[in-house]
């Protein structure tokens, strides 16, 4: 009888499962940054629902408001300061290092197998969570198509955190060179990886404003067409605010004034961050669309 009651609870067993072993990491060292990082924090957790974890890097520099307001968006937050860069480099970049934190992932929250790091100032197109599920590697990241086809963006990357790679970046760190940002140290310790992930996962906005297609996108030429540009932007999955300037800087309207040639969708985009960013993050950053 005890073995058949057994048998009984065994069939109807199920196990809980375990929480997500993945996550989105952000980083922010400005208010600027830090409501674009809630902007698409809100896009994965609210539009797109994403399975997984977000966790979020912030200095002492962003103001204590966010704090509450990307916990109430479903982000974790880590209290860090960014490692210095060199004093021969440019200052609007000083913070650029806290984003290689992620790094270390695996003595903040050793629960985490994989984590996408993001930078902030982009705009989350889809759903991403997809990129988890691609074959382990211990990194993994899109080229940096406008510089040059060997070279790795730092913009997006797929990281298994692990004791070895923290230390390959701690050693980067201890001793950074003049003019060496992420981006720099990122291709020092992975550049030689044949490994990479589409274009599309960092494209730059400012195709829009020149009508041009990226290498990576299906085209016969260099030169886009309005229904290349309205394609390229249906297969986009992160596009990085690279023309005019960020779109916290600039309403859609002033947008149009300095770029009237530019395609449409150029003005979509910034027209979708922010609505997003005037409904999501503190009054005062964007009032006017």
């Amino acid at each position: 009888m005890a073995l058949v009651a057994f048998a009984l609870f065994a069939l109807n067993f199920h196990p809980k499962l375990s929480e997500s072993s993945y996550a989105y990491v952000f980083y922010a060292t400005q208010d600027t940054y830090a409501c674009s990082a809630a902007v698409n924090i809100y896009l994965l957790k609210s539009l797109f629902n994403t399975k997984h974890h977000v966790i979020i890097f912030l200095s002492h520099d962003v103001s204590t408001r966010y704090r509450p307001l990307l916990e109430s968006l479903g982000a974790r937050i880590i209290e860090e300061e960014p490692m210095p860069l060199h004093h021969d480099t440019i200052s609007y970049y000083r913070g650029c290092l806290l984003k290689l934190a992620s790094f270390r992932m695996h003595e903040i929250d050793p629960s985490l197998q994989r984590i996408v790091t993001l930078d902030a100032d982009q705009l989350v197109l889809g759903n991403l969570d997809h990129l988890f599920d691609l074959p382990m590697q211990d990194f993994l990241a899109p080229s940096a198509y406008w510089l040059d086809a060997t070279y790795l963006s730092s913009t997006l990357m797929l990281i298994k955190p692990t004791p070895g790679q923290w230390r390959l970046v701690q050693h980067a760190l201890a001793d950074p060179l003049p003019q060496q940002y992420d981006i720099n140290i990122i291709n020092v310790l992975f550049q030689d990886r044949p490994l990479r992930l589409s274009g599309k996962y960092t494209t730059l906005n400012s195709h829009w404003e020149d009508w041009n297609a990226p290498p990576w996108f299906d085209s016969s030429t260099t030169s886009a067409s309005k229904e290349d540009l309205d394609d390229l932007y249906h297969q986009a999955q992160v596009i990085h605010f690279t023309a005019v300037g960020k779109p916290w800087s600039y309403q859609v309207k002033e947008v149009r004034q300095r770029k009237p040639k530019a395609h449409e969708v150029l003005f979509r985009q910034w027209e979708r961050w922010r609505r997003l960013a005037r409904d999501v993050c503190p009054p005062g950053v964007v009032d006017e669309i």
